[in-house]
């Protein structure tokens, strides 16, 4: 499993963030669906970091605060870390990414980019999804966590069920 923001950083170097309209809203919303196929195929998924029942969806608090300052505009630049050798900060490297996964990847990027940040937001709010089950629930009690857990992911997207019916 990897940290959100290097598989970020991989989407970045590979695919024009004006040409495609790669906003932190819309960033969040596409490694959810990265992420739920990976839970198709590999028990761990490919993200260690949890989503969470945000108003606009499932969102990755590290990768929203990393790309907040773009705003509603397209992301500039990589996700940095702070490297405390150097004590610099340096870009979230992705050359361990492993070559199965980078497929993963780019396929569920490739099929989700062809949808307007919209239609990604209103596919992610699925009625019954696992966005909205822990969204309603962290709405009736907000002593309720809003974390999407996983096992409820894989639920929704396990098996032969296909997403893209709208």
């Amino acid at each position: 499993m990897y940290e959100a923001r290097k598989i970020c950083n991989y989407l970045l170097a590979n695919f024009d963030a004006v040409e495609f309209d790669l906003t932190n809203l819309r960033m969040n919303k596409l490694l959810f669906f990265i992420h739920a196929e990976a839970l198709r195929l590999k028990p761990e998924g490919l993200i260690r970091n949890h989503f969470e029942a945000w108003q606009f969806g499932p969102v990755l608090r590290p990768v929203f605060d990393t790309f907040k300052i773009y705003k509603d505009g397209p992301i500039e630049a990589p996700a940095l870390y702070l490297d405390y050798a150097s004590g610099k900060k340096v870009p979230v490297p992705f050359d361990d990414l492993a070559a199965a996964d980078r497929e993963i990847i780019l396929n569920e990027f490739r099929k989700y980019s062809r949808f307007t940040t919209g239609q990604l937001v209103q596919l992610s709010h699925e009625r019954g999804g696992p966005w909205d089950i822990v969204y309603q629930a962290h709405l009736a009690d907000a002593t309720q966590s809003p974390r999407i857990p996983n096992d409820l992911i894989k639920k929704h997207f396990g098996g032969d069920k296909l997403v893209l019916r709208h």
